[in-house]
């Protein structure tokens, strides 16, 4: 992800139903955090990732985490209701 991001800084807390969703990596959509396709001709590509079931997910606002698109808490940040188990369907 590119260090300038419009949702640079905390985690974002949503709750999603199942399927697949792309993490914008431009820091251009204007449906943060999910991607618009607003990066076209760009080389910062969306993240998918897949959700199996209905749960509340962290989506890292600040690039450092380990687990995109997930907060993984490396901003420093505790998120004592992080959800586990999740499949991010890289591919």
């Amino acid at each position: 992800m590119t260090t300038e991001k419009k949702d640079k800084g905390m985690p974002i807390g949503i709750t999603l139903d199942p399927g697949v969703y792309y993490r914008c990596g431009c820091g251009k959509s204007k449906n943060l955090p999910f991607c618009d396709e607003s990066h076209s001709g760009s080389a910062d590509l969306p993240i998918r990732f897949e959700i199996k079931e209905r749960q509340k997910v962290f989506i890292c606002g600040c690039g450092l985490t380990g687990d995109q698109p997930f907060c993984d808490g490396s901003c420093g940040v505790s998120l004592a209701e992080r959800q586990q188990g999740r499949d991010t369907g890289a591919g």
